[in-house]
């Protein structure tokens, strides 16, 4: 692996790249469609529709597919999301835990000085409960959610807006995520991106989408970029 030249940002996606998360999420879900008195599904069938945000998560599971039926009605959508909402807040982090590397790499990567953000797809009612649960808040200074903005990856807006609020150049910034959604949004910026091997990226292998680098953890990572930070 190359080396990475003047970061000054690094921008991480929370699910599947930090957190993994899909077993809560399947717990939730399948709360929801038993409420509704529809068909569950495996967690390894919910891993693969994860990494759009809640809407998208909500809507193929009632269309029990990644393919989102025409047909959903706005009031059925609106009443799973109450009951999804409802039981994913009580069980939040009761599964979910940290990849490998994840922990010690944040931690070295905050010795080096080096800024750090998240920037997700995943409800802000639920991404700074979650980072709090995995004690992960206190090495990000920004933290980007699904709604934080008005629109949201693979779109560049919430990446172009962390670069104005962190007043650094995007060439500056690296983005690491485990999704099509992250390696998208970067090349929309116009900023480098890392692609992690694992994660939720719908079976896909993530060198398809064309990261600047790929890798297997975040240990790698760390290795990319020491003695490569720029004040």
């Amino acid at each position: 692996m190359s080396q990475l030249q003047a970061v000054k940002l690094i921008a991480f996606d929370l699910d599947g790249t930090l957190v993994d998360s899909a077993p809560d999420l399947a717990l939730a879900i399948n709360a929801m469609l038993l409420d509704l008195g529809r068909e569950q599904f495996p967690e390894q069938t919910i891993r693969h529709w994860v990494g759009n945000g809640a809407e998208v998560l909500i809507k193929r599971a009632l269309s029990g597919s990644s393919a989102i039926s025409s047909d959903i009605e706005e009031s059925l959508y609106l009443q799973a999301k109450d009951l999804f909402v409802q039981h994913y807040s009580e069980k939040l982090c009761v599964a979910s835990k940290l990849y490998d590397g994840v922990a010690e790499s944040l931690e070295q990567l905050s010795k080096l000085n080096v800024p750090m953000t998240i920037v997700t797809n995943k409800p802000g009612v639920f991404t700074q409960p979650l980072l709090e649960a995995l004690n992960l808040a206190q090495y990000f200074d920004v933290v980007l959610s699904g709604d934080s903005l008005p629109r949201k990856k693979p779109d560049p807006l919430p990446l172009q807006h962390l670069v104005e609020r962190c007043e650094v150049e995007m060439a500056d910034l690296l983005m690491v995520g485990d999704s099509k959604n992250d390696i998208q949004a970067a090349k929309a910026a116009g900023c480098r991106s890392l692609g992690l091997t694992y994660g939720y990226n719908y079976g896909e292998d993530i060198a398809l989408s064309g990261p600047d680098f790929v890798a297997d953890s975040l240990v790698s990572l760390l290795e990319l970029i020491k003695g490569s930070v720029t004040a």
